[in-house]
């Protein structure tokens, strides 16, 4: 009885053993193949990428000699992938492609397609195709939440494990906003939708160090940002030097030995939209652009030897410039009070490129190579002939090309480099009578930036566009004269 009882125990056991033994692979019948999926390879992207798809795409193979199709639902984020497919040996083309194309999604749309040949009982294949869209991904070594996509429409980043990502399909020019982990309000980035791009966010940090990520420092605020650029400008604005911005539209110059001429930019394309002639002024070397509410200037005033005796700035109504083709301009004369001699030198300070009006003077900052400071010189704004006020020397560290002033707030910019181009930016609170205020910080935009960058303005919502004249480095790099921007919305 004892023996019947465990012989009965055991033979359900041995059964159930049998039923979790996994069938034998089915039979694949003569003259066929079993086409197992091996891999996705997009050929618009790395190997390494890990991307989101739709859950399941319905390929469709064909037969190339007798036309006949077939069908797989394939699921595209299961790894490793075991969907297969038995087909009768020959050649074959494969074929699928995402409907629709959404502007930004959570999954990458693409265009399946290839051939291959069946002619064993087992075929390995890997899918080859495009993605249809560009990526944009963001991480942090910190904890933030979804970044979000704030102009032209308004939109989150997707949460992807330890870091967020959008696919796009469009070419507008996007305006981010990411969480600041400091005491910041936030961080503004901008994007062209049409390139993808990995941005990391690094804090805290204390390294001027520009690879292409974000560094804050231990407040929030941004030790390095990007210089995006958002057009190549034209051949005209090969030798651009300054900038100015009044009521959106924005204006550019070039530097010596160009036509006398102030030219209208599209802000989004880079287009040149209008070319405006100063009729009475000559362009020794025009450098900068500053401008008030009723004039623009114009600095005349490079000086790169030190032995110019004809340094001049140009004023012109704003009147004339918004809407007339030639302008007629007043000139301002001057000298600087601490230059005697005028001979030629490579240490002298008497170079500029940068200068800014605010309430009812004219404010100079040089370009000091020998020492990488700047003199801060006052003029007044009526045409005549004047000797310079010096204020100050400012510790900048570097050599300034552009300065812009907001005209709310006050608060300054000084636009520069370090050898070898290093661009920077230093923020500064303000002006104190005539003095600028305290330092609020310093930026590193770029390492070789977008070429030599040297015109800089307020955009009316608070960030900078910054341009850059065309640099060739011995017939080996040539980088076009471009257009860029840096959001300093929610630091400045």
């Amino acid at each position: 009885m004892r023996f019947r009882i465990l012989l009965f125990l055991i033979i359900p056991f041995i059964s159930s053993c049998k039923d979790e033994t996994p069938p034998p692979d089915p039979v694949i019948p003569p003259g066929n193949s079993e086409v197992l999926i091996q891999a996705i390879q997009l050929s618009n992207y790395s190997v390494s990428t890990d991307h989101n798809f739709k859950s399941e795409w319905n390929l469709i193979f064909k037969n190339k000699e007798t036309m006949e199709t077939y069908s797989l639902v394939f699921l595209p984020n299961r790894f490793p992938h075991q969907e297969k497919i038995v087909l009768p040996f020959g050649e074959y083309s494969y074929s699928f492609e995402s409907d629709p194309i959404p502007e930004f999604s959570e999954f990458l749309p693409v265009r399946i397609q290839g051939e291959f040949e069946a002619k064993t009982e087992k075929t390995d294949l890997s899918l080859s195709g495009i993605g249809l869209s560009e990526m944009i991904r963001i991480n942090a070594n910190f904890p933030m939440s979804a970044p979000q996509i704030v102009s032209p429409i308004e939109t989150s980043f997707y949460a992807i494990q330890d870091f967020f990502r959008i696919y796009t399909n469009s070419d507008q020019f996007l305006k981010l906003k990411v969480e600041n982990p400091g005491s910041y309000d936030y961080l503004t980035l901008f994007q062209n939708a049409a390139n993808s791009n990995s941005i990391r966010l690094y804090w805290p940090d204390s390294e001027f160090i520009y690879d292409g990520a974000i560094r804050l420092n231990e407040d929030g605020f941004p030790l390095t940002l990007p210089l995006t650029p958002i057009a190549d400008l034209d051949d005209s604005q090969n030798e651009t030097s300054g900038l100015a911005q009044f009521e959106g539209r924005l204006f550019a110059i070039n530097d010596g030995d160009n036509p006398n001429r102030i030219y209208e930019l599209d802000p989004i394309s880079g287009e040149v939209l209008r070319s405006i002639l100063v009729e009475n002024a000559i362009n020794r070397d025009w450098e900068s652009l500053a401008q008030s509410e009723t004039h623009l200037f114009i600095g005349d005033f490079g000086n790169n030897q030190g032995t110019r005796q004809d340094l001049a700035i140009y004023r012109i109504p704003w009147q004339q410039v918004l809407n007339q083709e030639t302008v007629q301009a007043e000139k301002i004369d001057f000298r600087y009070i601490n230059q005697d001699d005028f001979s030629p030198s490579e240490t002298h300070r008497f170079d500029c490129e940068a200068f800014l009006f605010w309430e009812g003077k004219l404010h100079l900052f040089t370009k000091n190579r020998a020492s990488e400071d700047s003199d801060h010189h006052v003029l007044p704004i009526e045409p005549g002939n004047y000797i310079t006020e010096f204020v100050e020397t400012l510790p900048v560290n570097k050599l300034v090309t552009g300065a812009c002033i907001d005209p709310i707030s006050g608060k300054v910019i000084l636009l520069g480099y370090k050898l070898p181009l290093q661009g920077f930016l230093s923020l500064w609170e303000g002006m104190n009578g005539e003095l600028l205020g305290e330092n609020f910080g310093r930026i590193q935009i770029a390492e070789f930036p977008m070429g030599l960058t040297e015109g800089i303005v307020f955009t009316p919502e608070g960030n900078t566009w910054i341009s850059s004249e065309r640099v060739g480095i011995a017939n080996v790099v040539e980088i076009n004269p471009q257009l860029g921007i840096v959001g300093l919305e929610g630091i400045f």
